[in-house]
């Protein structure tokens, strides 16, 4: 599986725990959000992002990046890319 396949296959994995997902293969990533004002509590985004975090770990060459409970960002770190 390419890390284009790994990327799309684990954001959709995001989008139906019901993240907001912003897709972005020609930069190697995505943003996964929760949004407070959708009733999120923070800790059902951390729950959410915990699973998020434990499942990028069964994909070599990606890597999960919390910025806070309710933004995760997954990128590609084996595959140089061009812009």
């Amino acid at each position: 599986m390419t890390q284009d396949e790994k990327l799309r296959e684990l954001s959709v994995f995001c989008r139906n725990l019901g993240a907001e997902v912003r897709y972005h293969p020609e930069y190697g990533h995505f943003t996964a959000m929760l949004w407070e004002e959708d009733q999120w509590s923070e800790a059902q985004a951390r729950s959410i992002q915990e699973e998020i975090q434990q499942l990028t770990t069964s994909y070599p060459g990606l890597v999960c990046y919390c910025f806070d409970a309710f933004s995760t960002l997954v990128y590609t770190v084996s595959e140089r890319r061009s812009g």
